[in-house]
């Protein structure tokens, strides 16, 4: 049997799946629940006060909400902030975890603690800019330092 011939049924199948485990960040009812896109964002800035707490005492002082950048990084699965293939590398990691949203959330910390200097450097306008308007990056590097966040050894392609 080819397995081409059932790659847009199993590609349908794992998409499906995925909306089915972030529904919870589109019902408004829910943003305060444990899954919902309130406390993810609430997780995200704990962790990187944890990993960086210069960078988060940094964002708390411009008063760079996490809602300003990372509503859509978790709401959209980081894919308008990576071209194609990166993407895919990362939804690759998603789907291949089972605690997918932590490591969803070790991702964006990476992203942040990697953008450290221009962060710790800029001005509100600029730091707000710079997390809206992600910037290119080896996603290796990205996923290597979100493993490293979440005790993980990242097998590489």
């Amino acid at each position: 049997m080819n397995s081409l011939e059932h790659a847009e049924a199993d590609t349908f199948f794992c998409f499906t799946n995925l909306m089915g485990e972030i529904r919870d960040f589109f019902i408004k009812s829910l943003d305060e629940a444990e899954f919902g896109i309130n406390a993810m964002m609430t997780k995200l800035c704990k962790q990187v006060k944890t990993n960086d707490h210069e960078i988060w005492l940094r964002l708390q002082q411009q008063d760079l909400c996490p809602q300003y950048y990372s509503f859509r990084w978790l709401t959209l699965l980081l894919s308008q902030e990576f071209p194609l293939p990166d993407v895919m590398r990362i939804w690759d990691s998603l789907f291949a975890d089972e605690k997918r949203f932590s490591f969803l959330i070790h991702i964006c910390c990476a992203m942040i603690l990697l953008l450290r200097n221009q962060l710790l450097n800029n001005d509100f306008a600029t730091n707000v800019k710079l997390l809206q308007n992600f910037p290119s990056m080896d996603i290796q590097i990205v996923l290597s330092k979100a493993a490293t966040l979440a005790g993980k050894t990242l097998n590489t392609p």
